[in-house]
């Protein structure tokens, strides 16, 4: 391949970037306590939506997660208390079927691996370009997931915070109910205090 055909694949990929980067929707926020699944303890309330209408995911996505073996749960985190902040580290965050005990998910790192679609190989440039289009596109998803994930946090007296969690699941047939384990840290004037909060959908 010349270095003229090279620079204009690279120029055309930017282009495709630049304009992946800015195409994807963000997904509404509501007060928590709107959920239809929601759960709260000391001040914290957290609202949560499973997105498991694959239009809905093309939508935010623009990959279907639930054929890939995940389902993306959207939550809310809201501080109502008036005096104390909430400590919310994601690497903590559990989940299972409900009547089992929940297991520490890896969800960073499959979710990745799930939505790879490989490496260029040696090809003609116009076949090259196709297929740096389609890796380009695919590290687009990656990137957008990834910026949807809910960050670890300190809620501080009237903060918030929402993000996804991409919960693994059977690729097909219906699936148990999941219980999600959300472990908080209570930080406030009268010290600090460990909460666990469920929420099953």
């Amino acid at each position: 391949m010349s270095i003229k055909t090279f620079c204009i694949i690279s120029l055309l990929s930017l282009a495709l970037a630049v304009y992946a980067a800015d195409k994807y929707a963000d997904y509404p926020v509501h007060p928590a306590a709107s959920y239809a699944i929601t759960t709260g303890n000391s001040g914290l309330t957290i609202g949560l939506e499973p997105l498991e209408d694959l239009k809905d995911q093309k939508t935010y996505f623009d990959t279907e997660l639930s054929t890939k073996g995940f389902i993306p749960v959207f939550l809310v985190m809201e501080n109502k208390s008036k005096d104390e902040s909430f400590i919310f580290d994601k690497s903590a965050v559990t989940y299972g079927p409900v009547d089992s005990s929940a297991a520490t998910p890896n969800l960073h790192s499959k979710i990745r691996d799930n939505t790879a679609l490989g490496v260029l190989a040696s090809l003609d440039t116009i076949t090259a370009f196709v297929a740096m289009a389609k890796v380009n596109h695919a590290s687009h998803i990656q990137a957008n997931i990834l910026k949807k994930e809910l960050q670890s946090t300190t809620l501080s007296p009237a903060a918030s915070a929402h993000g996804f969690f991409y919960v693994p699941v059977p690729k097909s047939g219906p699936r148990e109910k999941i219980r999600l384990r959300i472990p908080v840290t209570r930080t406030g004037s009268q010290g600090s205090e460990s909460l666990a909060l469920d929420l099953i959908f």
